[in-house]
């Protein structure tokens, strides 16, 4: 676990060095997790950071619903 988080503040010192910011860090799904919810989760925090998700499937319900 140690070597996870001095990789995860090493990688953050690197961008603050070069002068980049990140859009976001966040997590989307662990260990434990199925493919499904990390895909779910994945979607989630990219729409909420301004992505625009393409055949989203979520959309495409709601588009069918209204018909």
């Amino acid at each position: 676990m140690k070597i996870i988080i001095q990789n995860i503040r090493d990688f953050l010192l690197r961008k603050k060095r070069k002068g980049k910011k990140l859009l976001f860090f966040e997590k989307i799904g662990d260990k434990n997790s199925s493919r499904d919810e990390i895909h779910e989760n994945l979607i989630k925090v990219l729409k909420k950071n301004g992505f625009k998700i393409k055949n989203d499937p979520t959309e495409i319900i709601k588009n069918k619903d209204e018909r």
